[in-house]
């Protein structure tokens, strides 16, 4: 008789031979399977392959299995309910964020009086910007206050809707919300095209509301470019406080420093502007880029001089030209789409190295190269990876390329 984890990676084989589109594949291909307790944690690359793979492939997973599965990405925790290690404490607030973060201490402290300000409160942002840390921290203050708090991510919960229809315990399930204080949704566009979660949602937060209950939720989009959630729900949504949480420089700087602590290198300003210009407005990506300066030097020779601090990455622009101009094809014929397999191939080199070289999140390249589908940029990067690995030659070119930019 098959493990849950080999029945799992069978039926994603099974899945894999029956999909049609190239990016969709990839991303099945990326995944790495875990074993937890009694569920099989599935690993994806990055938050983009996350989306892809719980949109397109995961409702099959859980209609088909009757297996417990978490979708993560790498170096994303597996959180069922409050770590108390989250906290205002410890989240670094500036300019980019303290809105969201006095909205949810503030609502905290009128909890208890039963005026709330504003009901829900709606904080979205890009993925890495801290809309987990800040409801998890949300969630710990008022537990120190003694309120019945929930946490779930949207996928949580409705994994919590279905088993309690296919048990018949769907009256439990809304009893037991109804009598909490404090319910805490996060990565609601998850609930996206769930129309029988949604509605037991609808349901559970009218009861909240209408109690003087906090709801309090997180989402990568504002309420009004959600898509496939009912508009009734969206009209609570902002009817409430709908505020962006982002990472500006003072907070990203500060997430740095911590983040250099905590892998034991050496803080100073050359390494810190360093870090700064060579990643994005995203804390896993800092860590990531950090992760990877512990694992390339040591601690002695991390400690960068200031030409090399100083030095600046090329544009990926100038990365676009520079690939066009080895290869003799125009800079503009790369920044769209072909169905010239040559073309193609060389477009998808110009993507990877883009994503190499100047560290470029995938949306933004996605932006760069008119890709709306972010599942087709990591696409273009992984074939690049793979073909390299296959073609001494193109591996050669690859390192020329990447070597004569960093030096540009």
């Amino acid at each position: 008789m098959a493990t849950p984890l080999e029945t799992v990676e069978n039926k994603l084989n099974e899945i894999y031979l029956e999909l049609e589109s190239p990016a969709l594949r990839e991303v099945l291909t990326s995944t790495r399977l875990e074993e937890l307790e009694d569920k099989i944690i599935i690993r994806v690359p990055d938050e983009y392959c996350k989306f892809a793979f719980l949109k397109e492939i995961y409702p099959r997973l859980r209609r088909e299995l009757n297996i417990p599965v978490i979708v993560l990405s790498e170096g994303e925790e597996i959180v069922f309910e409050l770590n108390p290690k989250y906290t205002f404490k410890n989240f670094i607030v500036g300019k980019g964020n303290l809105l969201a973060v006095r909205a949810c201490q503030i609502a905290i402290e009128n909890l208890k009086r039963k005026s709330l300000p504003y009901n829900p409160i709606f904080i979205y942002g890009k993925v890495g910007v801290g809309k987990t840390h800040l409801l998890q921290a949300t969630g710990n203050k008022a537990l120190e206050k003694d309120f019945k708090v929930v946490y779930r991510s949207s996928i949580d919960f409705a994994e919590e809707v279905f088993r309690a229809i296919k048990e018949g315990t769907i009256s439990y399930l809304r009893e037991f919300y109804k009598n909490v204080d404090l319910v805490l949704i996060d990565d609601i566009q998850f609930m996206a095209g769930k129309e029988r979660t949604q509605l037991e949602f609808f349901n559970i937060f009218n009861h909240l509301y209408q109690n003087n209950r906090l709801v309090v939720i997180a989402s990568d989009r504002p309420p009004k470019k959600l898509k496939d959630i009912m508009d009734r729900l969206v009209n609570r949504f902002e009817g409430g406080l709908v505020v962006e949480l982002k990472i500006d420089e003072v907070i990203k700087k500060a997430i740095i420093k911590e983040k250099l602590i905590i892998y034991g290198l050496p803080v100073d300003n050359e390494i810190i502007e360093y870090v700064a210009a060579n990643t994005g407005d995203n804390a896993r990506e800092i860590e990531g880029f950090i992760a990877r300066m512990k694992a390339e030097r040591s601690v002695e020779t991390v400690s960068l001089n200031l030409k090399q601090a100083g030095k600046k990455n090329p544009t990926p622009i100038e990365v676009v030209k520079e690939v066009a101009a080895f290869y003799g094809v125009e800079p503009k014929k790369l920044l769209k789409k072909t169905k010239n397999r040559k073309l193609s191939l060389i477009r998808q080199i110009a993507i990877y190295l883009v994503r190499n070289i100047c560290r470029e999140p995938l949306t933004s390249i996605g932006k760069i190269f008119g890709v709306s589908d972010h599942t087709s940029v990591l696409y273009a990067i992984r074939r690049i990876e793979k073909l390299k690995n296959e073609k001494r030659e193109l591996q050669k070119e690859l390192e020329f390329l990447t070597t004569k930019l960093e030096n540009h």
